[in-house]
Protein backbone atom coordinates (compact mmCIF):
# COMPACT_ATOMS: atom_id res chain seq x y z
CA UNK A 1 0.00 0.00 0.00
CA UNK A 2 1.14 3.59 -0.62
CA UNK A 3 2.11 5.93 2.21
CA UNK A 4 -0.08 9.03 2.54
CA UNK A 5 -0.57 11.81 5.05
CA UNK A 6 -3.69 10.97 7.07
CA UNK A 7 -6.89 12.67 5.88
CA UNK A 8 -10.55 12.32 6.87
CA UNK A 9 -13.53 10.79 5.07
CA UNK A 10 -17.02 9.90 6.25
CA UNK A 11 -18.28 6.30 6.08
CA UNK A 12 -22.02 5.73 6.63
CA UNK A 13 -23.46 2.25 6.94
CA UNK A 14 -24.64 -0.57 9.18
CA UNK A 15 -23.29 -2.44 12.20
CA UNK A 16 -24.13 -6.03 13.10
CA UNK A 17 -23.05 -8.76 15.46
CA UNK A 18 -22.51 -12.06 13.64
CA UNK A 19 -22.15 -15.61 14.93
CA UNK A 20 -20.00 -17.47 12.42
CA UNK A 21 -19.81 -21.21 11.71
CA UNK A 22 -16.72 -22.23 9.71
CA UNK A 23 -16.56 -25.35 7.49
CA UNK A 24 -14.60 -27.29 10.11
CA UNK A 25 -17.35 -26.66 12.67
CA UNK A 26 -15.54 -23.91 14.53
CA UNK A 27 -17.99 -21.33 15.84
CA UNK A 28 -17.05 -17.71 16.44
CA UNK A 29 -19.66 -16.00 18.57
CA UNK A 30 -20.26 -12.28 18.72
CA UNK A 31 -18.08 -11.18 15.80
CA UNK A 32 -18.24 -7.49 14.91
CA UNK A 33 -19.80 -7.10 11.47
CA UNK A 34 -21.47 -4.69 9.12
CA UNK A 35 -20.51 -2.86 5.94
CA UNK A 36 -19.40 0.26 7.80
CA UNK A 37 -16.63 -1.76 9.48
CA UNK A 38 -15.30 -3.32 6.27
CA UNK A 39 -15.37 0.00 4.42
CA UNK A 40 -13.87 1.98 7.30
CA UNK A 41 -10.95 -0.40 7.79
CA UNK A 42 -10.39 -0.42 4.02
CA UNK A 43 -10.07 3.36 4.08
CA UNK A 44 -7.96 3.36 7.26
CA UNK A 45 -5.18 1.12 5.97
CA UNK A 46 -4.85 3.50 3.00
CA UNK A 47 -4.13 6.56 5.08
CA UNK A 48 -7.64 7.85 5.77
CA UNK A 49 -9.11 8.45 9.23
CA UNK A 50 -12.76 7.44 8.78
CA UNK A 51 -15.58 9.25 10.55
CA UNK A 52 -17.84 6.21 10.92
CA UNK A 53 -21.56 6.88 11.28
CA UNK A 54 -23.80 3.95 12.17
CA UNK A 55 -26.62 3.09 14.57
CA UNK A 56 -26.59 0.15 16.95
CA UNK A 57 -29.01 -1.47 19.36
CA UNK A 58 -28.83 -0.52 23.02
CA UNK A 59 -27.62 -4.05 23.83
CA UNK A 60 -24.65 -3.79 21.45
CA UNK A 61 -21.67 -5.37 23.26
CA UNK A 62 -19.22 -2.66 24.27
CA UNK A 63 -16.29 -5.03 23.85
CA UNK A 64 -17.07 -5.52 20.14
CA UNK A 65 -15.77 -2.08 19.19
CA UNK A 66 -12.74 -2.03 21.48
CA UNK A 67 -10.29 -3.37 18.92
CA UNK A 68 -11.69 -1.03 16.27
CA UNK A 69 -11.17 1.92 18.61
CA UNK A 70 -7.81 0.65 19.86
CA UNK A 71 -6.48 0.71 16.31
CA UNK A 72 -7.15 4.45 16.20
CA UNK A 73 -10.57 4.52 14.50
CA UNK A 74 -13.22 6.74 16.04
CA UNK A 75 -16.49 5.36 17.39
CA UNK A 76 -17.71 8.81 18.47
CA UNK A 77 -20.49 8.88 15.87
CA UNK A 78 -21.77 5.33 16.33
CA UNK A 79 -25.16 5.99 17.84
CA UNK A 80 -26.98 3.69 20.31
CA UNK A 81 -30.75 3.53 19.77
CA UNK A 82 -33.49 1.71 21.64
CA UNK A 83 -34.07 -1.88 20.68
CA UNK A 84 -32.01 -4.95 19.79
CA UNK A 85 -28.74 -5.25 17.94
CA UNK A 86 -29.00 -6.75 14.45
CA UNK A 87 -27.63 -10.30 14.72
CA UNK A 88 -27.02 -12.96 12.07
CA UNK A 89 -25.77 -16.50 11.79
CA UNK A 90 -23.21 -16.79 8.98
CA UNK A 91 -22.62 -20.41 7.93
CA UNK A 92 -19.71 -21.23 5.62
CA UNK A 93 -19.46 -24.17 3.22
CA UNK A 94 -16.23 -25.86 2.09
CA UNK A 95 -16.55 -24.31 -1.37
CA UNK A 96 -16.56 -20.79 0.07
CA UNK A 97 -20.30 -20.23 -0.22
CA UNK A 98 -22.08 -18.88 2.83
CA UNK A 99 -25.62 -18.74 4.13
CA UNK A 100 -26.99 -15.85 6.16
CA UNK A 101 -29.67 -16.56 8.76
CA UNK A 102 -31.25 -13.39 10.07
CA UNK A 103 -31.93 -13.66 13.79
CA UNK A 104 -33.40 -10.16 13.98
CA UNK A 105 -36.54 -9.00 12.18
CA UNK A 106 -35.49 -7.60 8.79
CA UNK A 107 -37.39 -4.40 9.58
CA UNK A 108 -34.79 -3.75 12.26
CA UNK A 109 -32.17 -3.19 9.56
CA UNK A 110 -34.17 -0.18 8.43
CA UNK A 111 -34.36 1.17 11.99
CA UNK A 112 -30.59 0.96 12.51
CA UNK A 113 -29.64 2.53 9.19
CA UNK A 114 -28.22 6.07 9.46
CA UNK A 115 -30.64 8.97 9.35
CA UNK A 116 -29.89 12.50 8.07
CA UNK A 117 -29.79 13.99 11.57
CA UNK A 118 -26.85 11.69 12.35
CA UNK A 119 -24.71 13.82 10.01
CA UNK A 120 -23.95 16.73 12.31
CA UNK A 121 -21.79 19.78 11.59
CA UNK A 122 -19.24 18.35 14.01
CA UNK A 123 -19.16 14.98 12.22
CA UNK A 124 -18.63 16.60 8.84
CA UNK A 125 -15.89 18.96 9.97
CA UNK A 126 -12.74 18.47 7.87
CA UNK A 127 -14.38 15.80 5.69
CA UNK A 128 -14.02 16.12 1.91
CA UNK A 129 -15.42 12.71 0.85
CA UNK A 130 -18.42 10.69 2.09
CA UNK A 131 -19.09 7.04 1.29
CA UNK A 132 -22.66 5.75 1.66
CA UNK A 133 -22.57 1.97 2.05
CA UNK A 134 -25.43 -0.36 1.07
CA UNK A 135 -28.58 0.47 3.04
CA UNK A 136 -32.32 0.98 2.43
CA UNK A 137 -32.92 3.31 -0.52
CA UNK A 138 -34.95 5.79 1.52
CA UNK A 139 -32.05 6.27 3.90
CA UNK A 140 -29.51 6.68 1.11
CA UNK A 141 -31.71 9.31 -0.55
CA UNK A 142 -32.08 11.29 2.65
CA UNK A 143 -28.35 11.09 3.44
CA UNK A 144 -27.39 12.41 0.01
CA UNK A 145 -29.83 15.29 0.44
CA UNK A 146 -28.41 16.07 3.90
CA UNK A 147 -24.82 16.04 2.65
CA UNK A 148 -25.64 18.27 -0.30
CA UNK A 149 -27.37 20.71 2.07
CA UNK A 150 -24.62 20.82 4.70
CA UNK A 151 -21.58 20.68 2.44
CA UNK A 152 -22.32 20.83 -1.31
CA UNK A 153 -18.62 20.52 -2.17
CA UNK A 154 -18.22 17.08 -0.56
CA UNK A 155 -17.63 14.25 -3.02
CA UNK A 156 -20.19 11.49 -2.47
CA UNK A 157 -19.57 7.81 -3.23
CA UNK A 158 -22.73 5.69 -3.41
CA UNK A 159 -22.78 1.92 -3.02
CA UNK A 160 -25.97 0.00 -3.85
CA UNK A 161 -28.14 -2.56 -2.11
CA UNK A 162 -29.59 -5.57 -3.92
CA UNK A 163 -33.08 -4.67 -2.64
CA UNK A 164 -32.99 -1.35 -4.51
CA UNK A 165 -32.66 -2.47 -8.03
CA UNK A 166 -35.64 -4.32 -9.53
CA UNK A 167 -38.69 -2.07 -9.54
CA UNK A 168 -36.84 1.04 -8.34
CA UNK A 169 -34.82 1.86 -11.45
CA UNK A 170 -35.99 5.47 -11.82
CA UNK A 171 -35.29 6.32 -8.18
CA UNK A 172 -31.86 4.68 -8.27
CA UNK A 173 -30.84 6.48 -11.46
CA UNK A 174 -32.10 9.77 -10.04
CA UNK A 175 -30.04 9.26 -6.89
CA UNK A 176 -26.95 8.23 -8.86
CA UNK A 177 -27.17 11.52 -10.77
CA UNK A 178 -26.83 13.43 -7.48
CA UNK A 179 -23.53 11.83 -6.43
CA UNK A 180 -19.98 11.91 -7.79
CA UNK A 181 -19.30 8.17 -7.89
CA UNK A 182 -21.89 5.42 -8.36
CA UNK A 183 -20.61 1.94 -7.37
CA UNK A 184 -23.10 -0.84 -8.20
CA UNK A 185 -22.08 -4.49 -8.48
CA UNK A 186 -22.03 -6.24 -11.85
CA UNK A 187 -25.08 -8.29 -10.82
CA UNK A 188 -27.00 -5.17 -9.83
CA UNK A 189 -26.19 -3.02 -12.83
CA UNK A 190 -27.53 -5.50 -15.40
CA UNK A 191 -30.82 -5.73 -13.50
CA UNK A 192 -30.91 -1.96 -13.10
CA UNK A 193 -30.54 -1.44 -16.85
CA UNK A 194 -32.78 -4.43 -17.74
CA UNK A 195 -30.28 -6.36 -19.83
CA UNK A 196 -28.11 -9.45 -19.14
CA UNK A 197 -25.13 -7.93 -21.00
CA UNK A 198 -22.78 -5.71 -19.00
CA UNK A 199 -21.52 -3.71 -21.98
CA UNK A 200 -25.10 -2.95 -23.04
CA UNK A 201 -25.93 -1.95 -19.46
CA UNK A 202 -22.92 0.37 -19.36
CA UNK A 203 -23.87 1.86 -22.72
CA UNK A 204 -27.33 2.61 -21.36
CA UNK A 205 -25.84 4.12 -18.21
CA UNK A 206 -23.69 6.37 -20.39
CA UNK A 207 -26.92 8.08 -21.47
CA UNK A 208 -28.07 8.79 -17.91
CA UNK A 209 -25.87 11.79 -17.03
CA UNK A 210 -24.12 10.05 -14.12
CA UNK A 211 -20.73 11.59 -13.39
CA UNK A 212 -18.71 8.40 -12.78
CA UNK A 213 -19.82 4.76 -12.66
CA UNK A 214 -17.57 2.07 -11.16
CA UNK A 215 -18.98 -1.45 -11.43
CA UNK A 216 -17.60 -3.92 -8.87
CA UNK A 217 -17.13 -7.31 -10.50
CA UNK A 218 -15.43 -9.52 -7.92
CA UNK A 219 -12.77 -11.73 -9.48
CA UNK A 220 -13.09 -9.74 -12.71
CA UNK A 221 -12.01 -6.57 -10.95
CA UNK A 222 -14.01 -3.47 -11.87
CA UNK A 223 -15.30 -1.49 -14.83
CA UNK A 224 -15.08 2.29 -15.14
CA UNK A 225 -17.47 4.50 -17.08
CA UNK A 226 -16.91 8.26 -17.21
CA UNK A 227 -16.35 11.01 -19.78
CA UNK A 228 -13.27 9.16 -21.04
CA UNK A 229 -15.31 6.09 -21.96
CA UNK A 230 -15.50 2.48 -20.77
CA UNK A 231 -12.49 0.74 -19.18
CA UNK A 232 -11.74 -2.56 -17.41
CA UNK A 233 -9.45 -2.75 -14.36
CA UNK A 234 -8.36 -6.25 -13.42
CA UNK A 235 -8.57 -7.69 -9.92
CA UNK A 236 -5.45 -8.44 -7.90
CA UNK A 237 -4.42 -12.11 -8.10
CA UNK A 238 -4.50 -13.59 -4.61
CA UNK A 239 -5.45 -16.64 -2.59
CA UNK A 240 -9.08 -16.45 -1.51
CA UNK A 241 -10.09 -17.41 2.01
CA UNK A 242 -13.23 -15.34 2.67
CA UNK A 243 -15.02 -12.97 0.31
CA UNK A 244 -17.33 -11.54 2.99
CA UNK A 245 -17.08 -7.76 2.92
CA UNK A 246 -14.83 -7.70 -0.15
CA UNK A 247 -17.07 -5.20 -1.94
CA UNK A 248 -17.11 -2.95 1.11
CA UNK A 249 -13.32 -3.22 1.44
CA UNK A 250 -13.10 -2.19 -2.22
CA UNK A 251 -15.28 0.82 -1.46
CA UNK A 252 -13.07 1.73 1.50
CA UNK A 253 -9.95 1.62 -0.65
CA UNK A 254 -11.68 3.56 -3.41
CA UNK A 255 -12.83 6.17 -0.89
CA UNK A 256 -9.26 6.55 0.31
CA UNK A 257 -8.08 7.14 -3.24
CA UNK A 258 -10.69 9.84 -3.81
CA UNK A 259 -9.81 11.45 -0.47
CA UNK A 260 -6.15 11.61 -1.49
CA UNK A 261 -7.09 13.23 -4.79
CA UNK A 262 -5.98 10.37 -7.03
CA UNK A 263 -7.27 9.90 -10.59
CA UNK A 264 -10.31 7.63 -10.72
CA UNK A 265 -8.37 4.80 -12.36
CA UNK A 266 -5.87 4.83 -9.46
CA UNK A 267 -8.74 4.93 -6.95
CA UNK A 268 -10.11 1.75 -8.52
CA UNK A 269 -6.68 0.09 -8.37
CA UNK A 270 -6.51 1.01 -4.68
CA UNK A 271 -9.97 -0.49 -4.20
CA UNK A 272 -8.93 -3.72 -5.96
CA UNK A 273 -5.75 -3.95 -3.88
CA UNK A 274 -7.71 -3.46 -0.67
CA UNK A 275 -10.34 -6.06 -1.59
CA UNK A 276 -7.57 -8.48 -2.62
CA UNK A 277 -5.91 -8.04 0.74
CA UNK A 278 -9.20 -8.50 2.60
CA UNK A 279 -10.19 -11.81 1.01
CA UNK A 280 -6.95 -13.48 2.10
CA UNK A 281 -8.27 -13.68 5.67
CA UNK A 282 -11.51 -13.82 7.67
CA UNK A 283 -13.18 -11.47 10.13
CA UNK A 284 -14.45 -7.91 9.96
CA UNK A 285 -11.20 -6.49 11.36
CA UNK A 286 -8.88 -8.63 9.24
CA UNK A 287 -7.46 -5.64 7.37
CA UNK A 288 -6.09 -4.33 10.67
CA UNK A 289 -4.44 -7.66 11.41
CA UNK A 290 -2.59 -8.40 8.15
Amino acid sequence: MRAFAMKSAMILGNLTIDDVVLPDGTTIMGSLGGNVIHAATGAFINGVSPVTIARMGDDFPTTALQKFEAAGLTIEFMIPIKGPTVRNWVIYEWNGERTWLYRTDKKRSLEVSPEPEDITPRAIEGVSVAHIAAMPLRNAESLVARLRHLAPEIKIILDTHEDWIDGYQERVISLAQKVNYFLPSKEEVVVLMKTPELEIAMAKLAQENIETVVVKAGAQGAFLLNNDGFRHIEAIATQVKDTTGAGDAFCGGFTAGVTHGLPTYDCIVMGCQTAGRAIQNSGSLRLLEV
